[in-house]
């Protein structure tokens, strides 16, 4: 347990969304482990009994909207980055702190201001060693990294991972990812012929996709802009093997013939190809396929809540005791 004084409490600053996020995953994640340690700990909604119903990760919750919440000078408020120059933010007068999750949202998060520093944050998280270098170099505070986790539901034991798996192809849609129209019609115009079927992970809860993902074969993900790209590492731990862009954050744990087939970004023709090519000779590649799939269980073992929790409570200790 960390020693600190019990006036001191943390905020994770949560969007009102029932839309599926691991970036909002995250934050449940850092408040179950604070709490874990008794540290007074909240995510912080807006509305009133808001909670994610696609999420099932028990923590102390706190809202805005509340007549009675308000925070004092010697409370840590942590804000995803997209929300760091939100009025609402900046109105608390405690210690703010940015967690960035996705380079791709630091300048529409700081809106007018020229770094963190212009407003007031005393420093940052970054979730990956990318993000860490570019926070560092270009927005005005230090950085360490905590590295984000893969729920525990996701992970096959190891009776499970030699077992046979269904010919499916999963896909996870992002409506900003212009690509994933082309390579969803493409894999559905051949998917039947080869024997396969396409599946996506829409309006299911985080474990109904870890259940999926712990049965097929393979998981297409064309997100373009993500740091971490959860489902890609979730996958690897379910043993469903990853064809994905290298995004942001790839270069971090992405390797291609190794622990997933990786493109560079927007080349979906190659990708596409390359799935359809390991659908119609998935018998053959077997012996391929099993070392691709140990070294993404290899890859995701590196992202447990246990290296969260370490890293985390260095972070915090300073700031609470």
């Amino acid at each position: 347990m960390l020693n600190f004084r019990p006036s001191m409490r943390v905020f994770y600053y949560a969007p009102d969304t029932q839309t599926p996020s691991w970036g909002v995953g995250m934050l449940y994640c850092h408040v179950k482990l604070l709490c874990a340690h008794g540290i007074d700990a909240y995510v912080l909604h807006q509305k009133p009994g808001f909670r994610p119903r696609w999420l099932d990760i028990q923590v102390p919750r706190a809202y805005r909207e509340r007549a009675s919440f308000k925070t004092h000078p010697r409370d840590v408020l942590v804000v995803p980055e997209v929300f760091a120059a939100e009025p609402d933010v900046q109105r608390h007068a405690c210690r703010r702190i940015v967690f960035v999750q996705a380079s791709s949202y630091i300048a529409p998060g700081l809106k007018t201001a020229a770094d963190y520093r212009q407003l007031g944050y005393a420093g940052a998280i970054a979730i990956m060693p990318h993000v860490q270098k570019i926070i560092e170099k270009h927005y005005g505070v230090e950085a360490p990294v905590i590295p984000p986790c893969i729920a525990p539901y996701f992970f096959l034991d190891r009776s499970q991972r030699t077992r046979p798996r269904k010919r499916q192809v999963v896909l996870y849609p992002k409506a900003w990812c212009r690509d994933f129209p082309i390579v969803r019609q493409m894999l559905r115009d051949h998917a039947g012929s080869l024997g396969w079927r396409v599946v996506e992970l829409e309006n299911k809860s985080h474990r109904e996709v870890a259940r999926v993902l712990r049965h097929a074969a393979f998981h297409v993900n064309v997100n373009c802009q993500e740091s971490f790209n959860a489902t890609v590492p979730e996958a690897m731990a379910a043993g469903c093997i990853p064809i994905c862009y290298e995004a942001f954050g790839g270069r971090d744990y992405l390797r291609d013939g190794v622990n997933a087939y990786v493109f560079p970004t927007h080349h979906a023709y190659p990708l596409v190809e390359r799935t359809l090519k390991m659908m119609a000779s998935y018998d053959d590649m077997e012996q391929e396929l099993r070392k691709v799939r140990r070294g993404g269980f290899r890859t995701a073992s590196q992202y447990t809540e246990a290296h969260t929790e370490k890293a985390l409570l260095e972070y915090f200790k300073p700031l609470l005791e």
